[in-house]
């Protein structure tokens, strides 16, 4: 008896009609998870399931590959879907998505500009070697200078020119990783956009940071102040600020580290590169204000396990005392769900921890419930069952 399988109709068709029909289901790692729970309640009473924003399960990775080799030989080929995928999201969540991949082109502008920093600096220092031998061996006048050194002209590209659409911005970034260097053979075997997604999420949509654990109402862009006094969280306070210099840790101003402006460690770069990194910096404030100063995970809700709530603060002004413990001043500027949560070993309680940035959607369902919260129990389903509220 032939128990075989007979092959599936769909495999009759022709390779690119196949893939068209599979990109209606080749869903990407959170494009369509619930980050506002609407009527999970109901499910948790007949299922057993329950609210889960940072579950990363997908059609595209966890799915298709599984239904067949044909399928599984399709979605490793083709990067299209992870094209269709970020064109989604950033149309879904600008906030999130269109961030996180003009946070890629920064950063990638900012080490185009380090790596230049360090070029002059080097033929700086050839040159002044070359002068200092030519006065040991003044007959030697037939020495050419180093130029291995030397920048390429038309430096004034570090600035990328501004795109108009989403699919401009992610051809831009494909295009940047493509000629990076820094770029392996394997990555771009897997997909360049595969890449872009994977780089957006592991350094704009996902966090990490040290955790201040203490229940508290929080709103996006109020500061507060706190006294850190405990051990634990003296240690948290001083490693937070240990990139920056004293006077940020004595009250002073704390300027963001970027290439090109004070701090330089003493090197006096040229105005041209100033002048740059100053235009960079102004198309992407909201960029250096999330990412470029120093901030922490403040941990507003109980219990500390994975998918409560917290929050990412910014240290706005730093106050350390001689025997470490320090005034803060904080500004929240995004909600997260916690992921996941570890105690560092021998450090008297100091907890580090991974989250997910929440959406427009999620913040602002969020802070509804928190706002209700303060005068009750939220909507009376508690956090986890919370309905959208108009």
């Amino acid at each position: 008896m032939d128990t075989s399988a007979p092959p599936s109709t769909l495999l009759e068709f022709h390779e690119d009609i196949l893939l068209s029909i599979l990109s209606y289901v080749a869903d990407v790692p959170f494009e369509l998870a619930d980050s506002v729970p609407k009527s999970r309640y109901r499910t948790r009473a007949t299922t057993g399931g329950s609210f889960d924003p940072t579950n990363f399960h997908s059609t595209l990775i966890h799915i298709l590959p599984r239904v067949c080799k044909h399928f599984h030989t399709l979605v490793s080929k083709y990067d299209v879907y992870w094209k269709q995928a970020l064109l989604r999201l950033m149309q879904k969540d600008p906030s999130l998505w269109k961030e996180g991949v003009r946070h890629i082109l920064f950063d990638f502008q900012c080490d185009h500009i380090n790596m230049e920093i360090e070029n002059r600096s080097a033929a700086a220092s050839a040159r002044r070697r070359e002068k200092r031998a030519k006065h040991v061996q003044p007959g030697n006048d037939q020495q050419q200078p180093n130029t291995s050194f030397a920048s390429t002209p038309g430096q004034n590209s570090f600035l990328l020119p501004t795109c108009t659409t989403d699919e401009e911005l992610i051809e831009q970034v494909y295009h940047v990783l493509e000629s990076d260097r820094r770029t392996t053979t394997a990555s771009i075997e897997r997909g360049l956009y595969k890449l872009v997604y994977q780089l957006v999420f592991r350094e704009h949509i996902r966090c990490r940071g040290k955790v201040f654990y203490m229940d508290s109402e929080m709103k996006l862009g109020e500061p507060y102040g706190l006294h850190l006094f405990e051990p634990r969280y003296r240690i948290l306070i001083s490693e937070v600020m240990s990139r920056f210099p004293l006077n940020a840790r004595r009250g002073g101003r704390i300027i963001p580290r970027l290439p090109g402006l004070p701090p330089t460690r003493g090197t006096v770069m040229d105005d041209d590169l100033k002048a740059i990194t100053l235009e960079l910096v102004e198309k992407n404030e909201s960029t250096v204000e999330n990412f470029r100063l120093p901030r922490f995970i403040h941990a507003h809700q109980s219990p500390l396990r994975r998918n409560t709530p917290a929050t990412i603060v910014r240290v706005l002004n730093c106050d350390i005392s001689g025997d470490g413990s320090a005034d803060v001043v904080l500004k929240p500027l995004s909600y997260i769900w916690l992921e996941k949560v570890v105690e560092r070993p021998f450090s008297g309680g100091l907890y580090e921890a991974t989250g997910i940035r929440m959406g427009a959607e999620a913040t602002a369902a969020y802070e509804r419930w928190s706002g209700m919260r303060a005068y009750g129990r939220g909507d009376g389903r508690g956090r986890e069952h919370m309905l959208p509220i108009p």
